[in-house]
């Protein structure tokens, strides 16, 4: 379980899946054609790729951005969107609005998963649990570490940039910046725990805490 999406680090950075290509993982690319929210590609398998809803799309050609994934409607096509303002309502289901129509445009999906599962790790030792399959379930509000795991998540990105680098300036600069910012999401953050699996919080814990014990 991660606590974050590669969606929710586009809100922060727009072309971390385009600039940041190299520290990524690549599930599957190619050329397809897109007809407003649908895009459909001749060969290849998305399935069998593992493309999931809360993936991203990177499109070249003269649209050359990056895209939520709504929904896999088979193995050759995809339902995407423009990111905007109202995509993810509080309640019932995403809207898609449309790109454009192209075709021949090429393509690559890529995820930060190995990231944003180690920066989930992290997270759940912070709140004093084993980092488990099962040491995830007993949160009853994960929802509550997504914004630490996205920008700790664009901290390790950043940081993997700067020391490629051969000028590391600019780049060093968002690796504070987001250090800053997920240290303070994690101040924030507290979790809701279900130590006996009941169903209900028995423990509220800060992450901000640092509990020492007695050996």
């Amino acid at each position: 379980m991660t606590f974050c999406n590669d969606i929710d680090l586009l809100h922060w950075e727009p072309n971390i899946l385009k600039d940041a290509a190299f520290v990524s993982q690549t599930l599957i690319s190619g050329s397809g054609d897109l007809a407003g929210t649908t895009f459909t590609i001749a060969s290849g398998s998305f399935n069998a790729a593992h493309v999931t809803a809360d993936g991203t799309i990177v499109l070249g050609g003269s649209i050359l951005g990056t895209f939520p994934i709504l929904s896999v409607d088979g193995d050759t096509q995809l339902t995407i969107s423009v990111l905007y303002d109202g995509l993810y309502p509080s309640t019932g289901d995403a809207t898609a609005s449309p790109i454009t129509t192209a075709s021949g445009v090429d393509y690559a999906i890529r995820t930060f998963w190995p990231q944003r599962r180690v920066m989930s790790e992290l997270l759940l030792q912070a709140a004093g649990l084993d980092p488990t399959d099962d040491a995830a379930e007993t949160i009853l509000n994960p929802q509550s570490l997504k914004r630490a795991c996205t920008l700790g998540t664009l901290h390790m990105i950043y940081s993997a940039l700067a020391a490629a680098a051969e000028d590391p300036k600019n780049l060093n600069a968002r690796v504070a910046l987001y250090e800053t910012l997920y240290r303070r999401a994690l101040r924030n953050a507290k979790v809701e725990i279900d130590s006996d699996a009941d169903g209900r919080a028995d423990i509220v814990r800060p992450l901000n805490v640092l509990r020492l014990e007695r050996v």
